[in-house]
């Protein structure tokens, strides 16, 4: 009696020990510590450390210190998570989702129960058969009515065959695209498969743990009830229940080693996953009290390198998706927020940062983001370090470059000094031209005026031409021969009243019409009585209701026209000689017309040679020609029925008046 109670006492202390040191190797997270659900469903860890938790709230990361919830607004159930890379496969109670660069994507409604990738194929376990990811749409695969509809538990691909695993039984496949062959090796519901030395391992729901070899059952393993996941850790089985905790195996010989529940440790019996992250250390999710951290005794942490990681970068406060570790950056984009971190779930806390920008270094500090404001054109190295204690991490680096804006680029520069100096060029270019230019018409007005100058003083000379003078003064000498006094008196009047109108309209650029007519009577009534030919004249007027003192012409311009007429046109004895002077205003012209009834002024040119008209017509038609583009002159005979009746000498002048 007394030897039972030894041994009675003996296995209540190896209990307690046990108990005690599975309990002093264990961590509990709950919603006292931020976990926002205590119904954990499966657990994934990635690359940088960052450890993933598919909850009944939704998607959870915890880094070590503190849990977040990224799926907050949906806050419902995930049920399987998968990682390739940068990745993540979110099998979600709403359907399948794809979350990268922090976004999500839709790529199917199935309700996803596992996700397995084979060769670079995309197999889910759904509740409604298998199907395969393929470009971002989910495809059902067609293998046998009684797995296309059923839920599938598991999926397991060997070298040889493929093993799914529905709520009622275990099949075999030859593959699982394109299927020949298939069949069922177990009439049970199996939850999870492995494979291990060879063996497949079905763990049914309520009878234990199937060994398949051959594709046959060759022994069982008896467990607990509700079995809800196998996963193989080191040398060891875990197999997790949904009621009965966690039983641990030895993976090879099948042999009990321990159990971890609620009667030998702080830990629920409600056990939904197990994973072991990259220190050795396991995490236990459970469907009642949350998640829970577990070391063996003797299990060393791995001593895995330390690790930083840029994870996000904002530039003008926009975040970025950056591919490679280099970036160009336009000049208003200088502006930039940078993240980093560093995953250690042991050590979480101790975790120190230290960054630099070119050549300016920060102290070391818990501070894992940084912001570079309002940054210069030029190129950039941002480096970033972690350390925890003398333990560190290798430099992360990142380029960029923030270009110039276009004024301080050299081409803009060399282009804009360039055209800047081709501008003054053409500037100084265009205005000596134009000191040129006003120059030459300075030069060009001179000439005009010294040409129109000549040709004044040559018509004052064709007018006061010495043969009429002469004329003039033998008649004024007859008549004081023959003692006419009264007739002398008024002839000497009248001459003396044209030189002065002449030689005072010489020396004026205009004169008015009215002088005009003046004058060209005076001189008509001196011709009449100095010539010897009797001719009778008139002058016309149709000036639209304008005075003629109001109408301005150039001086000395129609006498060389009525000189000529005169002296030439009534070379001969004809009947009744008659000259006529018109004056008419039309479309803002005054026209300008002196017809006689002589004998035309080729006529007189074949009876005598007359240089004195040659050069009365040209220098007065120069003249005009010079008054203005649109002044018109021309010279014609008079003929009817077929008879020259006379000569006929119109041009025009833009009209001008002193009003």
């Amino acid at each position: 009696m007394q030897k039972i109670y030894k041994i009675l006492s003996f296995s209540l202390l190896m209990i307690t020990i046990n108990s005690f040191s599975q309990q002093s190797n264990l961590l509990h997270f709950s919603t006292d510590d931020g976990l926002s659900s205590t119904s954990i469903n499966d657990i994934i860890q990635d690359e940088i450390g960052y450890l993933w938790l598919a909850t009944d709230k939704g998607l959870i990361r915890f880094d070590g210190e503190k849990f977040e919830n990224l799926q907050k607004r949906t806050n419902s159930k995930v049920n399987v998570l998968y990682l390739k890379k940068d990745s993540l496969f979110i099998g979600h109670q709403k359907g399948l989702f794809l979350y990268k660069n922090k976004t999500y994507k839709f790529l199917g409604k199935e309700i996803i129960n596992k996700i397995l990738v084979n060769d670079n194929h995309f197999f889910l376990a759904t509740q409604q058969g298998i199907y395969q990811l393929k470009q971002e749409y989910l495809q059902p695969l067609q293998i046998h009515t009684k797995i296309d509809f059923f839920p599938i538990k598991d999926i397991l691909i060997t070298k040889h065959a493929a093993y799914v695993a529905t709520n009622k039984a275990l099949w075999i496949i030859d593959k699982l695209l394109h299927v020949v062959k298939k069949k069922i090796i177990l009439n049970n519901e199996v939850v999870s498969i492995i494979e291990i030395n060879d063996k497949i391992l079905a763990a049914t729901k309520n009878n234990g743990i199937k060994i398949i070899q051959k594709n046959k059952v060759v022994s069982s393993i008896q467990t607990e009830q509700n079995i809800s996941v196998v996963k193989l850790i080191d040398n060891e089985l875990w197999i997790a229940t949904n009621g009965n905790g966690i039983e641990v195996l030895d993976a090879y010989r099948f042999s009990f080693k321990r159990k971890i529940n609620k009667y030998n440790s702080n830990i629920s019996n409600q056990i939904t996953a197990v994973y072991k992250d990259n220190k050795n250390s396991i995490w236990i999710g459970s469907t009642d009290k949350g998640l829970y951290k577990y070391r063996s005794i003797g299990t060393s942490l791995s001593e895995k390198k330390l690790q930083v990681h840029i994870e996000n970068i904002a530039i003008n406060y926009k975040n970025i998706s950056l591919i490679n570790k280099s970036l160009k950056l336009t000049p208003d984009q200088n502006n930039i927020s940078i993240s980093f971190k560093t995953i250690d779930l042991e050590n979480s806390k101790n975790i120190q940062y230290q960054y630099s920008l070119n050549n300016n270094v920060s102290p070391w500090s818990s501070k894992n983001s940084i912001e570079f404001a309002n940054l210069k054109p030029g190129k950039y190295m941002f480096s970033v370090q972690s350390k925890i204690g003398e333990k560190f991490s290798q430099k992360v680096l990142f380029h960029f470059y923030i270009d110039k804006p276009l004024y301080m680029k050299t081409w803009f520069m060399v282009l804009s000094t360039s055209l800047l100096f081709f501008i003054i060029a053409l500037f100084i270019d265009l205005r000596l031209k134009q000191i040129q230019k006003k120059n030459k018409k300075e030069v060009d007005l001179l000439k005009t005026e010294k040409h129109l100058l000549s040709l004044e003083q040559k018509a004052l000379q064709l007018q006061m031409n010495p043969h009429f003078i002469f004329n003039v003064l033998n008649g004024i000498k007859a008549l004081g021969n023959k003692g006419k006094s009264k007739e002398l008196n008024t002839t000497i009047s009248q001459f003396s009243v044209l030189l002065r109108s002449v030689l005072n309209n010489s020396r004026l650029e205009e004169i008015t019409l009215k002088d005009e007519i003046k004058t060209l009577k005076n001189y008509l009534e001196l011709e009449q009585k100095m010539s010897s030919k009797d001719f009778k004249f008139c002058f016309k007027t149709n000036l639209n209701n304008i005075d003629t003192e109001e109408i301005l012409i150039p001086p000395m311009l129609i006498q060389p026209f009525v000189e000529n007429s005169i002296k030439h046109g009534f070379l001969t004895q004809i009947d009744n000689p008659n000259l006529i002077i018109s004056f008419e205003v039309k479309h803002q012209f005054l026209h300008f017309v002196i017809e006689d009834n002589g004998i035309g002024f080729l006529q007189s040119k074949k009876r005598k040679n007359s240089n004195h008209k040659s050069v009365a017509l040209s220098v007065t038609k120069e003249r005009i020609d010079n008054l203005s583009p649109k002044s018109v002159f021309k010279i014609e005979e008079i003929i009817k029925n077929n008879q020259i009746k006379g000569t006929k000498v119109s041009f025009r002048i833009p009209l001008k008046t002193d009003y």
